[in-house]
């Protein structure tokens, strides 16, 4: 593809480190190196136990980029540590986290295939002068993970800091990737914060969280959450709601009244007509046998909010599969192979992007809408005379 507006870029890869050879590039808690999490990430990644290791682990994440041949990029993406709010950094109290500079170290060794995904703590006193320094490095977003990263969104300097990111790239914007919704992946450091990625608070979280007799979690302030990420897209910055706020067990029929979901509040920003061009929402980890049966609502939203990507190494699913495809698969088991039956053969960044294809259909806007954007780095403006608050 000559244009680059119309290249196919996975804008949610996932990368990290043990923290055995480079500690301050990144690190694994010993708590997350027992979780099962990891385990299904690593069999996932096409990883053991053995293989994790910084070298590695580092190996198997260019190997699998270098591989894709329908994706013609990735962005990979940091991890800040949590901060407090005094802004001081919690990393000896991280589970997980991957400095800015190994994703510059990885795009060094891929320059044509890698993008930089920066991370950078709203809580930390340095945000403007790190945020500037990623952007001369050719930052492509901004990613935030509230619950892993202690971020109440509700915090007064949220909108500080999404006033400075909606000119932050040379007067333009700098998206910020918003993961929104229940995060079980990535621990963390308090487990009353889980809720910390919600955007919505419904009765049925009421109740399940009055069932939580030991440490509830945090009632996140929804009304201050909507009031400041709104101020932030007035004022011109560029949100992204992960996974469209999707719960990830619960299927759709009765999705709300097992599992949280954010999907009604996030399809509301990206309808709104004063986001138009500011707020988006990607279709990463969306491939699994319970998300699937959101799909019919997924193709409801605007074509031109959604963007593409993956969330790789998560789990990614063949939905698609025909019987030939089942019967090589069976025959596979049967000879002892039983990782078959979780883990589809062929690079997985390709089959999330194919599996969308299906859904979607190979046309949609979606896969070439974050191409489009970060060439421009800026959406459509907003028209000043509407102001819409989505609904809490």
């Amino acid at each position: 593809m000559n244009d680059p507006k119309e290249e196919v870029i996975d804008m949610h890869v996932h990368v990290g480190l043990r923290g055995d050879k480079w500690p301050y590039l990144g690190k694994f808690s010993g708590h997350f190196m027992r979780s099962p999490t990891l385990a299904g990430l690593l069999l996932y990644g096409g990883m053991t136990y053995e293989d994790l290791t910084d070298e590695r682990m580092k190996q198997a994440t260019l190997r699998a980029i270098r591989g894709t041949k329908e994706v013609n990029k990735v962005v990979c993406l940091a991890m800040d540590p949590a901060f407090d709010k005094g802004g001081h950094s919690l990393v000896c109290k991280a589970h997980m986290w991957v400095a800015n500079e190994y994703v510059l170290e990885l795009r060094a060794e891929l320059p044509d295939k890698i993008l930089f995904g920066a991370s950078v703590h709203p809580y930390d006193k340095k945000f403007e002068d790190r945020v500037r320094e990623y952007v001369k490095e050719g930052a492509v977003l901004v990613k935030w993970l509230p619950s892993a990263q202690a971020i109440d969104l509700a915090h007064d300097i949220i909108v500080d800091r999404l006033k400075f990111l909606a000119t932050a790239k040379h007067g333009k914007p700098l998206p910020l990737l918003l993961h929104v919704g229940s995060e079980y992946s990535i621990p963390p450091i308090d487990s009353r914060t889980k809720s910390m990625d919600f955007i919505s608070w419904s009765k049925y979280d009421r109740f399940r969280n009055t069932l939580r007799l030991w440490r509830r979690w945090h009632r996140p302030d929804v009304r201050r959450i909507h009031a400041n990420l709104q101020a932030g897209l007035d004022a011109g910055a560029i949100i992204i709601f992960a996974h469209c706020g999707l719960p990830y067990f619960a299927w759709s029929r009765i999705g709300k009244r097992l599992e949280h979901s954010d999907l009604d509040a996030v399809s509301r920003y990206l309808r709104a007509p004063a986001n138009r061009g500011r707020a988006f929402a990607d279709v990463s980890a969306i491939v699994t046998p319970m998300r699937h049966t959101y799909f019919h609502r997924l193709r409801e939203l605007p074509e031109d909010t959604l963007v593409f990507g993956s969330d790789f190494p998560v789990p990614i699913f063949e939905l698609s599969g025909d019987l030939r495809q089942k019967h090589r698969d069976h025959r596979a088991v049967m000879r002892g192979h039983i990782r078959n039956i979780l883990v589809p053969s062929g690079n997985l960044m390709d089959l999330n992007h194919r599996e969308l294809q299906t859904v979607f259909g190979a046309n949609h806007p979606l896969f070439t809408n974050f191409a489009s954007l970060a060439s421009t780095t800026a959406g459509a403006r907003r028209d000043p005379t509407v102001n819409e608050l989505p609904g809490t």
